[in-house]
């Protein structure tokens, strides 16, 4: 039989991961925007107000959809949507600007991107470590034995080995 403090735990641990499932804040999102729509109705919202919150509401909404997130404080500091992108993997680990994961509508990062297995070394060794970097408690072997991007198919650390070897960017 369970305690009431297991069972609420249990009970937290559900809320916080239907908290982190894109349906659950899409549901808030529209119900939001039903909630404001109704107070505009009403007139208890001021048509301005209202008008405001409905597009900071289709921002989210837009942005929810997009499948990654934005670093609101990168996107300030460089004005690139690109360099701000926050994706996530399934093990949680958060990808940023470069090394985020592809949307769909983008192709994937594979060995076909590069010229030379240096290369594709290169940007791999990079991501790993930028990685780590913004994820606490993270190493960079961690990361890598992931292999995100999938290009170490038999888990070695050398990428891409059907490639040239060619020289590394250091070279």
């Amino acid at each position: 039989m369970t305690t009431l403090k297991e069972k609420a735990a249990q009970v937290g641990a559900e809320a916080q991961k239907a908290r982190n499932t894109k349906s659950t804040r899409l549901y808030f999102i529209g119900l939001i925007g039903a909630i404001v729509f109704v107070l505009w109705y009403f007139k208890i919202l001021k048509t301005g107000f209202a008008v405001g919150l409905g597009i900071i509401l289709l921002a989210a909404f837009g942005i929810e959809t997009m499948n990654y997130d934005l670093d609101l404080g990168k996107l300030w500091e460089t004005g690139n949507i690109q360099e701000s992108r926050v994706s996530h993997t399934r093990d949680g680990l958060k990808l940023m600007g470069s090394c985020a994961l592809p949307t769909k509508g983008e192709g994937d990062l594979n060995c076909a991107n590069f010229q030379t297995q240096a290369e594709a070394q290169a940007k791999y060794d990079q991501c790993a470590t930028e990685i780590a970097s913004y994820n606490d408690g993270v190493d960079v072997a961690k990361v890598r034995s992931l292999d995100i991007y999938r290009l170490d198919g038999d888990k070695d650390g050398m990428v891409c080995e059907s490639l040239p070897r060619g020289l590394t960017p250091a070279q």
